[in-house]
């Protein structure tokens, strides 16, 4: 006879999981495997850019040997900028192009601007006996630009002109009656007016600057554009001001001896970004070197600068642009020796 000896098992409840608790447990657990699993970087639409300019410079005619000439006239950072030099350079050597340090030989030059929509790349390639460009263009959208945190404000260059022979100073005002914009631009012996548009600008008239003349090595000008001119243009000559019109086809300009007062900037306001009244000024003080302008608020001339827009010589002159929120600035390019207008626009940061 077997005979089995036992403990006797009290029956107890066994509490059971919610079914909110274990799809919630499912969730986070699936989120967390997600979240531990790499993703691959996004690639640098600037970086793309300037590798796809080194492959077209490689193609184009040049020498054997070169230095590499980097200059960032764009809102990128310095940091930023020289990331895409080293790219560039890594580039290009790939291609069997070799870039000489330390070395006197052909400069390979490369500039970076910027327009209100994109940022560009030009390469300009010595070749044997002639030069030729490269041209790249990255929009701002595409490089994260536009959606990146920063100032309240911030400056945006379009060059709408650019010449051999010195420009003293240029106006961009609003489009006339055909819808075209105008362009004044003061040279050392007159005063020429072009419509149009960038890229497709046709001389309207040219007005004579009565004399005496002005000694070229000290030449100075600067165009006044009032609010409601109506096509009228002032002229500041040292000692004379004069007065224009630049919508009739005569060649007349009317000056008057006065003890000139030279302004120093010009002040910019966009409602679309506050009621903010800001001043635009250059920063340099040597006519040789590389210059930027720089905005700040009106009446607070010490403190920091809003914005910045570097340029590759000396600002000229700050004038009139075709609006409240911009400027027409003129800066001698000291890669080219090209007298350059740009019209300089007031944008909101974000």
């Amino acid at each position: 006879m077997l005979r089995c000896r036992f403990t006797p098992v009290h029956k107890k409840s066994v509490p059971r999981v919610p079914l909110v608790a274990v799809a919630c447990a499912a969730f986070f657990s699936l989120f967390n495997l997600t979240t531990t699993i790499p993703v691959a970087a996004q690639p640098d639409a600037l970086e793309d850019g300037v590798e796809r300019l080194a492959k077209r410079a490689a193609a184009l005619p040049h020498e054997r040997r070169m230095s590499l000439l980097w200059t960032n006239h764009s809102a990128l950072s310095e940091q930023r900028a020289e990331r895409l030099r080293v790219a560039f350079a890594a580039q290009i050597e790939a291609a069997q192009v070799r870039l000489a340090q330390g070395e006197t030989a052909p400069a390979l030059r490369v500039a970076i601007e910027q327009t209100p929509t994109q940022i560009v790349f030009t390469a300009t390639v010595p070749g044997e006996g002639s030069t030729s460009v490269a041209i790249e263009e990255v929009t701002r959208s595409a490089a994260g630009i536009d959606a990146s945190p920063g100032n309240s404000v911030r400056l945006e260059k379009e060059l709408l002109w650019q010449q051999e022979t010195r420009i003293l100073s240029a106006a961009l005002l609003p489009a006339g009656a055909d819808g075209g914009s105008r362009l004044v631009v003061l040279a050392e012996e007159n005063l020429l007016v072009y419509g149009g548009g960038p890229g497709n600008w046709k001389l309207k008239n040219m007005k004579m600057l009565p004399e005496p003349r002005q000694a070229q090595r000290s030449a100075r000008g600067q165009l006044i554009v009032a609010t409601e001119s109506n096509g009228r243009v002032a002229v500041l000559l040292p000692g004379r001001r004069c007065e224009a019109d630049v919508t009739d086809d005569s060649a007349q300009v009317g000056c008057a001896n006065v003890t000139t007062e030279w302004p120093g900037g010009r002040l910019l306001a966009l409602p679309s970004c506050g009621a903010q009244t800001w001043w635009l000024k250059s920063d340099g003080v040597d006519w040789t070197e590389e210059d930027r302008l720089l905005l700040r608020s009106a009446g607070a001339a010490r403190e920091a600068a809003a914005a910045e827009l570097g340029f590759a010589g000396p600002v000229i002159s700050v004038s009139a642009g075709d609006s409240a929120g911009t400027a027409t600035a003129v800066a001698r390019n000291l890669n080219s020796g090209n007298y350059e207008v740009y019209r300089v626009a007031l944008a909101c940061g974000n």
